[in-house]
């Protein structure tokens, strides 16, 4: 075949081609466009229903908005925050968690409320046995207040009864306390009326004085008559273990146990002018053994109290005890309480137990607590306290008491004061301890 004619085949076989292919294409496109058209439909069909679930929904949802917000002008287009906020829950995140919350605290409280009831039903339940307890009380109360008003009334009696006691005994002890009133000013009275006697009777033993003066300086301690105390003299001096004899003996009134200062001689006997006690002799010695007239003594040992006395006792060297003499028996008046071994207490015992050592000096102790114009010696005690007043209210003892200390304050005075003016020697127990030489 020509070429023409090839070239037409070949022309005439691409036109049928063609022809098939836009046939074929155009088929294609006409069901492509009528898938199109029906997906088309089914999308505007889908879009339709899309919108009419969409109105729904926001009708579904402006009333769930208005159920729970309770407000109909809530829109359906408003935000959840606007929601959240109109219900004061901004910090919620998740509804259902904080209904679910929300109950559990409602079933918790249900819980709490039920037991409460429980607790409140057992508080009446107590409340009404308090009140049934209380009743009892009340009654029981009562019933002790009727008692306790019949115990008051016995009470009141008794009370009563004891108040007139009381007046009674008020009354008696006015009238003994005005007793003893009396019975201390008519006291009182006397007691004047005796010192009157006294001052009385003071210018009468004034003009004794003189006469008994005479007689007292005779025997009594005075510096200017200290030679005429020597008792007497020593004999011999040849005794063993340092025993010598002197010249008196139970005659003279001597006992065991005296003591007596020795001097060389009777001028010798002096009175210290500063303190007026009997100068030390140069030896002191004490009776041993005693004969009808001479005696042994030893010779005392020195204390610490007096210096050492050289000058050894020899033969005619005399003798002396203030409170003693061989002629005389010295007349002594003890008076009050001693306090012999100074423990604060003094004692009518250790009176009785000077009056025994004056006795055994050879002295005589007279009786009684009056001034006697041949005393030569007056002893006295411890000086009583002066009495303070008496209180208003004071009782008999008191006033018993009271009367004796102011009795014996009263006597001691006196009693010194008149010793005094007789010029009668007045002498504690230390001062008579150093008199007698048994206190150096």
């Amino acid at each position: 075949m020509n070429q023409r004619t090839t070239g037409l085949v070949v022309g005439l076989v691409i036109f049928v081609i063609l022809t098939v292919g836009l046939l074929a294409s155009t088929i294609y496109f006409n069901i492509e466009m009528n898938d199109a058209k029906v997906k088309a439909k089914e999308s505007s069909d889908t879009a339709r229903a899309a919108q009419a679930k969409e109105g729904k929904s926001k009708t579904a949802y402006s009333a769930l908005t208005s159920f729970v917000t309770g407000d109909p002008s809530q829109s359906a287009d408003s935000p959840v925050e606007d929601i959240k906020k109109s219900l004061g829950a901004e910090g919620v995140t998740s509804l259902k968690i904080e209904l679910e919350t929300l109950r559990s605290r409602t079933e918790q409280l249900s819980q709490d409320n039920a037991n409460l009831k429980k607790q409140m039903a057992a508080s009446q339940s107590d409340a009404t046995a308090s009140r049934d307890e209380a009743k009892k009380a009340t009654e029981g109360a009562q019933e002790a207040s009727k008692r306790v008003e019949g115990d008051i009334a016995t009470y009141r009696t008794a009370s009563q009864k004891y108040g007139d006691d009381v007046k009674d005994t008020v009354a008696t002890v006015k009238k003994y306390q005005d007793d003893m009133d009396q019975r201390h000013r008519n006291e009182m009275a006397d007691l004047q009326g005796q010192i009157d006697n006294v001052s009385s009777s003071r210018a009468e033993l004034s003009g004794k004085v003189e006469v008994l003066q005479k007689t007292v300086d005779q025997y009594r301690v005075k510096p200017e008559n200290a030679a005429s105390l020597a008792d007497g003299r020593v004999i011999d001096v040849t005794g063993q273990n340092g025993e010598i004899f002197i010249s008196i003996g139970s005659k003279q009134r001597v006992q065991p146990g005296m003591t007596f200062d020795v001097y060389d001689s009777a001028s010798a006997i002096q009175y210290n002018p500063s303190t007026g006690d009997l100068i030390p002799g140069k030896a002191r010695v004490q009776v041993l053994k005693v004969e009808e007239n001479t005696s042994t003594a030893r010779v005392i040992p020195e204390n610490t109290r007096y210096a050492p006395r050289p000058r050894p006792i020899v033969k005619d060297d005399v003798i002396a005890n203030v409170i003693f003499s061989p002629d005389y028996r010295y007349k002594f008046l003890v008076h009050g309480k001693f306090d012999i071994d100074n423990d604060g207490n003094a004692t009518a015992a250790e009176a009785e137990f000077v009056r025994g050592r004056i006795k055994s000096w050879g002295g005589d102790v007279v009786e009684g607590d009056t001034l006697r114009g041949d005393l030569d010696f007056i002893v006295m005690g411890v000086q009583p306290l002066k009495p303070l007043e008496l209180p208003s209210d004071a009782d008999e003892g008191q006033y018993t008491s009271h009367f004796e200390q102011k009795k014996a304050f009263e006597t001691y005075q006196t009693l010194f004061n008149e010793a005094q003016t007789a010029r009668v020697p007045v002498l504690n127990w230390n001062r008579m301890q150093v008199l007698t030489n048994e206190g150096r």
